[in-house]
This record gives C-alpha cells, structure tokens and sequence, in this order.
C-alpha cells in the first residue's frame, strides 16, 4: 500500500511538472521592439510597443502611414477587426496609405 502510495505521489509531481511545462510554452510570443503609426485623423505619431503576436490590434483613427521596427511580420488590415489584408510590412518597412484606403488594424506574427 505504501509503495503505490508513493508511485501515486511520483506521477502526480511528474503530471505537474508537464502541465506547468506545457502550459508556459503555450503562452504568446510578442514581437519586439516598437510599430509606429501616424494617425489619419490627427497626424499624431503612435507607438504600439512590443505588441502579442497574432493580436488583432486597432489602429485609432485610422494609419496614413506604419513605420515597422518590430521583428515580427506587421499585416495592417482596412478594417478594424483584422478580416481585410492590406499590406505586410517586416522590421524595417514602412507602408504609406491614403484616402478611404487607410488601415484600421494590425496583426504581428512571427518571421
């Protein structure tokens, strides 16, 4: 009875330890460093820092232009809810948008 209470004891540390493993690698990655975009509304300069990777994110008042100093892929949607691609930018690249074509929204994923 004592050594299968203690095979019991050996699982349960080790289905711990896995779970807490897993559970730690599951977590979101974040794109490092800073998306800067000027608003359409105001003309205003701003920053989106380390951004979550794969969350769709607004872009207030629109984006005349995004300025990617991530090291993630930068998708700028037209939309505010991230369902209609409108460029991809990666770290370094700059999009310029005007008119009614302006994006909304934005999505940071891996290279």
């Amino acid at each position: 009875m004592c050594v299968l209470r203690r095979i019991g004891r050996v699982g349960l540390t080790i289905g711990a330890a896995a779970a807490l493993v897993t559970g730690l690698t599951a977590n979101a990655q974040a794109a490092s460093d800073t998306l800067f975009y000027t608003r359409a509304d105001t003309g205003f300069k701003q920053p989106i820092i380390d951004p979550d990777d794969d969350d769709c994110l607004p872009l207030d008042g629109g984006a005349l232009l995004v300025d990617n100093e991530t090291d993630a892929i930068a998708t700028v949607f037209r939309d505010d809810s991230c369902s209609t691609p409108q460029a991809f930018l990666h770290h370094g690249e700059t999009g310029a948008f005007g008119g009614a074509t302006v994006p909304h929204s934005v999505v940071f994923t891996a290279p």
